[in-house]
């Protein structure tokens, strides 16, 4: 009886947006992987796809003060696999960003996102100011990961951490003309980072956004090949399994990170467009949280669930148009990955915890630690 009453209080709306993007994109992976029969890496997609709902109910049950109270665990947690992947990680393409648990390949680098998350919005609300140490100690919190990812190697994770930094560091209340600065000096020293920095096929990958046909056999091949899908899907596209470039396997990473391509060539503009509607609804939806709620560690962790959804789609469609870089950003909840689609329940079942407490005034409670 206590399950059902939980379950009442949770937001039906929000999740019943999540469950269609998980059915378009369950449809994709599904076409994508397909050769004659189903794969097994489509069933795979769907024990991702109940891992995930399992965890949103099982987490939305605990209270989010609980779990905000061992987030520092959980990151050190994390780092850990993190190490662990770099000694023993699996290698797939030059790069070690899983561990093999036998059943299941993690990624322990999309876990680290829900983790910082969690453990910024346990000590944002602790900070005075940007003359408080405990921001100095808060980006070296930050740091230690992104020097591990990077070594892996994966650039755009590393950088995808700092992201929901920005936006929970302004729901703070620290002046934009801070950021302002960090903008202005990144620009004054992106000279020297490309030069010192960046590694030659990270150069080609930003090089082949300007002229993808000038790098046609090397990073300029998936964005060409991407745009030439979702530009023959039309308004209708061509249909489920009938992707030409999907199944005549033109499109690489076509059920990961070229996923929205695959929806753009088969399902057309419409499919297209519908995904972008939901996802519109969806990150609406967690502004609106973000206004609901009264307590700072709260408003911070809506804000960097939020942004992280936010920059993923936005990277990821952006990408695939050939409109940005080829980086590893998946598409939440469409794209196969199950450390992904683990990760993102982790963070909606949590907003779905604190969400009750405001839809059911009897789940209210004081907790000045927070304040």
């Amino acid at each position: 009886m206590r399950f059902l009453e939980e379950l009442k209080n949770l937001d039906w709306f929000l999740l019943g947006v999540v469950f269609l993007i998980q059915v378009i994109g369950a449809v994709a992976v599904y076409s994508a992987t397909y050769t004659g029969h189903p794969s097994p890496l489509f069933y795979k997609h769907l024990i991702s796809i109940g891992l995930f709902w399992l965890v949103v109910f099982l987490i939305s049950i605990e209270r989010f003060e609980n779990i905000l109270e061992v987030s520092l665990y959980i990151y050190l947690a994390n780092v850990f696999l993190l190490i662990l992947v770099l000694l023993y990680g699996v290698e797939v393409k030059g790069a070690k960003r899983w561990i093999n648990l036998g059943f299941i390949n993690l990624q322990p680098s999309e876990l680290m996102k829900f983790s910082l998350i969690l453990l910024s919005a346990y000590l944002l609300p602790l900070i005075k100011g940007v003359k408080d140490r405990r921001l100095l100690l808060l980006m070296l919190i930050y740091a230690i990961p992104a020097v591990i990812t990077l070594k892996q190697p994966d650039l755009g994770t590393a950088g995808a951490y700092f992201v929901p930094l920005v936006f929970m560091l302004i729901v703070r209340g620290i002046p934009l003309r801070y950021f302002a600065f960090a903008g202005i000096l990144f620009i004054a020293l992106s000279p020297l980072l490309w030069k010192y920095f960046l590694k030659p096929y990270q150069k080609q990958r930003i090089l082949a956004v300007l002229d993808p046909y000038s790098y046609y056999y090397e990073s300029g091949y998936q964005l060409i090949q991407s745009k030439i899908a979702i530009g023959s899907g039309m308004l209708f596209g061509k249909g489920i399994l009938n992707g030409t470039q999907t199944h005549l396997l033109f499109l690489p990473e076509k059920h990961t990170d070229f996923i929205f391509a695959v929806i753009g060539e088969e399902l057309g503009f419409l499919g297209t467009a519908t995904l972008t509607i939901l996802f519109f609804l969806l990150l609406l939806r967690i502004l609106n949280y973000y206004k609901k709620f009264q307590r700072l560690s709260e408003e911070v962790f809506a804000a960097g669930v939020f942004s992280i959804i936010l920059f993923h789609f936005g990277v990821n469609t952006l990408m695939t148009m050939g409109y940005f870089p080829v980086v590893g950003i998946p598409l939440p909840f469409v794209s196969m990955g199950g450390s992904a689609m683990l990760s993102y329940g982790l963070m909606i079942g949590l907003l779905q915890s604190i969400y009750k407490k405001y839809k059911n005034p009897y789940l209210m409670e004081k907790e000045p630690v927070y304040e």
